[in-house]
């Protein structure tokens, strides 16, 4: 089953950017685990992966803007 990764800011928090991938595709990545880093307004927002699994899918690239309810990308269980 794929999970989507989503950034859940507000409309509040301002410009948002995807500034780092912190695990790449194919990557193994477990529940919780920081996988993407967004840039709101100079402050570092640390996105978690919603399952353990791997990475499967990028959808948001560096220095994208990203509104909030944004699909960064997907990671697949291992079910």
């Amino acid at each position: 089953m794929k999970y989507p990764i989503v950034y859940e800011g507000t409309e509040d928090d301002g410009d948002a950017t995807v500034a780092e991938w912190l695990a790449q595709v194919g990557d193994e990545v477990a529940e919780g685990q920081t996988i993407v880093e967004i840039d709101v307004e100079k402050v570092i927002v640390e996105i978690y992966s919603p399952a353990t699994g791997t990475l499967v899918q990028i959808d948001c690239q560096i220095d994208d803007d990203v509104a909030p309810g944004t699909v960064l990308g997907q990671v697949e269980d291992a079910n």
